[in-house]
């Protein structure tokens, strides 16, 4: 058994009652939770003492990767929701500073003449850190996101004013940013931008009930998932196919797209 040198810092607020960046024993508590068992239940599905649950709950020990396979196959749990524990058991991954990734993207001239192609070719497009901050975007992209630019954060502004109303099912659009986001705090939760993206959106009452009503978590958005929109310089009705796709090798670097379609939204009035 090893200790585990969980996050104390800011993040964990006292008593777990806010968001706070994941560590794999918050996560393992929630589900169970989630799950409706006690450790005395959940050892009947996975074979692991409550005393010993306990501790890898509260981050004391970081459980074999042979005990935590057991507990996901005793909690049943899919792919996904695997792959994010098994993500949460290794060391974070690094993440460079957003200013650093910027600086990257605005010296490279390639880059940043790739984004006016798209500009001609009316494809919104933006680089973007793996926490959806913004390094670069051409003019569509920051047309279509009215007071993006307060934050350059996509999940912070997700939870702004401006999207709940241009956004013509932004319930489904913010839940899946609340999946998106849990699954990259996971993967960079060491990183500074972990820490500041979480900063901004946990006094944000909404985002605090989404974060805690669910334990989902997302990797990627399926293609045929288009985004309905009402555009703010015509009012009419848009809907966008999102992809995302990495430009760099570290895979700190992401160009996010948005190609208009017919709309094929809920309907307006």
């Amino acid at each position: 058994m090893t200790r585990n040198p969980a996050d104390r810092s800011s993040d964990n607020t006292s008593g777990g009652s806010l968001p706070r960046i994941p560590t794999l024993g918050s996560t393992l508590r929630l589900i169970r939770e989630g799950l409706g068992l006690s450790r005395f239940g959940a050892q009947q599905r996975h074979g692991i003492s409550p005393s010993y649950l306990f501790n890898i709950e509260k981050d004391e020990y970081t459980p074999t990767f042979e005990t935590l396979e057991k507990i996901i196959t005793g909690y049943g749990l899919n792919s996904i929701q695997a792959r994010y524990l098994r993500e949460l058991r290794i060391p974070a991954e690094e993440l460079a500073p957003v200013a650093d990734l910027r600086q990257c993207v605005h010296d490279n001239a390639d880059m940043i003449s790739h984004l006016d192609d798209l500009e001609d070719r009316h494809i919104l497009a933006a680089y973007v850190d793996p926490l959806w901050n913004v390094l670069a975007c051409n003019d569509s992209f920051r047309a279509a996101t009215p007071g993006l630019e307060d934050s350059n954060c996509v999940p912070v502004w997700m939870f702004s004013p401006a999207p709940q109303t241009a956004y013509l099912h932004w319930p489904h659009e913010s839940a899946y940013s609340v999946a998106t986001l849990k699954a990259v705090l996971g993967r960079y939760r060491d990183s500074e931008q972990a820490k500041d993206v979480m900063r901004q959106l946990r006094p944000v009452k909404e985002f605090r009930r989404q974060w805690s009503a669910s334990t989902d978590v997302s990797y990627g958005r399926d293609t045929n998932d288009l985004l309905h929109v009402r555009d703010p310089a015509t009012g009419e009705p848009a809907s966008y196919r999102l992809s995302v796709s990495d430009v760099t090798q570290t895979q700190n670097i992401l160009l996010l797209t948005a190609i208009r379609k017919p709309y094929s939204g809920p309907k307006t009035t």
